[in-house]
């Protein structure tokens, strides 16, 4: 939390360039990582990274103080990511069994995933869930998010993140283990 305290001091300071460079070395990762799982595609998580940045930037003036800081980033991350998501779904239509092929031949030619069976099994289970349930599934096991964190970035109910969050874990094991 030193890290955290110290954007904090400069964002206090306004010394917004310092804020940012520390954001972008506390955060960067986790960040990019965040967006990737929600949008899919590389090329496509580093735009929305840029533009999240780009919101950080022009946002810290305004920080309200009333989350934390990385609270704060992860919900502008998910917001470009949903507005990248809602242009791509106006732009072109494709049937969810198209998506979800794709979703895995780009999984599979993906030089960073290292694809055995169970990972396989796992990551076609998740991209079957429904869309809002892969999301809270995917901040909460991934991102290491809490559900008031989650809450917090997403705007939905608690209550309801945990119980797709619970429902989608379920369903996950269940494939799993239909598919091992």
């Amino acid at each position: 939390m030193q890290q955290e305290d110290y954007i904090i001091e400069q964002l206090k300071g306004k010394q917004y360039d310092r804020a940012v460079k520390a954001i972008s070395e506390l955060y960067h990762d986790m960040l990019y990582w965040h967006i990737r799982k929600l949008v899919k595609r590389h090329q496509d998580a580093d735009d929305v990274l840029q533009n999240t940045y780009i919101r950080i930037f022009k946002g810290l003036k305004s920080f309200g103080y009333r989350s934390s800081v990385k609270t704060w980033c992860f919900r502008i991350a998910y917001n470009e990511s949903m507005r990248l998501l809602q242009k791509q779904q106006k732009l072109a239509y494709t049937d969810s069994e198209g998506e979800l092929t794709a979703h895995l031949n780009n999984l599979i030619a993906d030089p960073y995933f290292d694809l055995d069976s169970v990972s396989f099994a796992f990551h076609e289970s998740l991209i079957k869930l429904p869309e809002k349930q892969q999301r809270i599934f995917q901040m909460k096991y991934f991102d290491e998010l809490t559900f008031d964190e989650i809450a917090e970035i997403t705007t939905w109910n608690k209550n309801s993140i945990k119980t797709a969050f619970y429902a989608a874990k379920e369903k996950i094991i269940i494939h799993v283990k239909a598919t091992v």
